[in-house]
């Protein structure tokens, strides 16, 4: 292998959110319940989380005592800047992180090493396995992603500015949306005034679904256009130094039916029920129930049928997951939540609001606010 596949990197430069020291401290400590030496991360997510590397391509060893980092030569020059400046750590550029592990003596000490089973395939495990023998290499299911559930500071701050540009992308929409608009037009609007008002890009797919199509709770914006008496939903985020928000807003054009205005009353009172009745170390199952129990005394359970709500972070779908169907999903103190009731009547419309709120040791703080009544434009 070439001296310039193999560089040793020395300079690092950023100062880093004091959670993190937290979250190695948690991942050293896990090595011992694992019964490993060391544990490799090669999920995007959690490699940002702990080193603030924002690009495509790195591979992390922690052991006991060492951070080791490697990417390749496309972000030589990005992490003299980029990368925390974080203790004991060690960096290379290398288009082969597992020939430098080797070579430079990384798991020359390590007899069991742990990987994020639930982002490795098969396939990549056991060729990974078949190369560092006799180390012994070990599954191992969301280890790193309970630690990074809590946010610090520095990182709310990125996810309260993401809320914010979110809320003035929604109300410079409220200005252009209008009968003969489609739902395209909506969509691509959505990401030029978000992008204009300083989101680094869409966190997700952009949703925006009109009329009978707000059933689709997952809808691709279509050519459909936008005409008088419709409902409409508009779901999207934005991105702050990859931190997102994620909001859904709900209303209708031209006028609203009794009923339309019934629905919005009613998924806002579950959210609002929901939000006030969260805690740290919450089950989510339970949170869930205070939303769904609302919806389902009206008739109406049937047609709630997603989760309420799930965590939001580097990624805008990130655990806890607030839902009925699991019950092993625990609400940390200050981590950040988006809930989001619905109702979607088929053939006819869906509703949805979804917020984001920061759990704190007194309950919830709203980050976004929905509007508590249907809104006619």
């Amino acid at each position: 292998m070439s001296k310039k596949n193999t560089t040793e990197v020395n300079e690092v430069s950023q100062s880093y959110p004091k959670l993190v020291d937290n979250r190695l401290r948690q991942l050293r400590f896990s090595l011992e319940d694992e019964k490993v030496d060391a544990l490799v991360l090669t999920y995007l997510p959690n490699i940002r989380y702990l080193t603030n590397f924002s690009g495509t391509e790195a591979t992390v060893f922690l052991d006991k005592e060492n951070i080791y980092f490697i990417t390749d030569d496309r972000y030589e020059e990005q992490i003299k800047t980029e990368l925390y400046t974080l203790p004991d750590l060690k960096t290379y550029i290398s288009r082969d992180p597992w020939a430098i592990a080797l070579d430079k003596g990384i798991l020359e000490n390590v007899e069991s090493l742990a990987f994020e089973s639930d982002r490795v395939s098969y396939h990549e495990a056991v060729e990974i396995r078949n190369r560092i023998r006799p180390v012994k290499f070990k599954p191992v299911h969301l280890l790193a992603e309970k630690f990074t559930i809590p946010k610090d500071p520095v990182e709310l701050d990125y996810i309260k500015q993401a809320c914010d540009i979110a809320e003035k992308t929604y109300e410079k929409m409220l200005d252009f949306i209008k009968p003969g608009i489609s739902e395209n037009d909506i969509a691509i609007e959505i990401a030029y005034q978000s992008r204009k008002l300083g989101s680094e890009g869409d966190p997700f797919n952009i949703i925006a679904v009109s009329g009978a199509r707000g059933c689709l709770i997952h809808g691709t914006p279509s050519d459909k256009k936008i005409k008088n008496g419709d409902i409409v939903i508009l779901d999207f985020g934005c991105t702050v130094h990859g931190f997102c928000s994620d909001i859904t807003r709900t209303f209708a054009v031209g006028k609203a039916t009794k009923e339309q205005k019934q629905i919005y009353k009613l998924i806002y009172e579950a959210q609002s029920t929901a939000i006030n009745e969260v805690r740290p170390s919450m089950n989510g199952k339970i949170l869930d129930a205070f939303a769904r129990n609302i919806i389902e005394k009206e008739g109406l359970g049937n047609y709630f049928q997603h989760s309420l709500g799930h965590g939001i972070g580097l990624v805008p779908h990130e655990l806890p997951i607030i839902t009925f169907r699991k019950d092993d999903q625990i609400i940390p103190e200050n981590c950040v939540l988006a809930i989001e009731p619905g109702v979607y009547l088929p053939d006819k419309f869906g509703m949805r609001v979804e917020d984001e709120i920061f759990v704190t040791r007194n309950g919830a703080t709203r980050l976004t606010n929905a509007p508590a009544d249907l809104l006619v434009i």
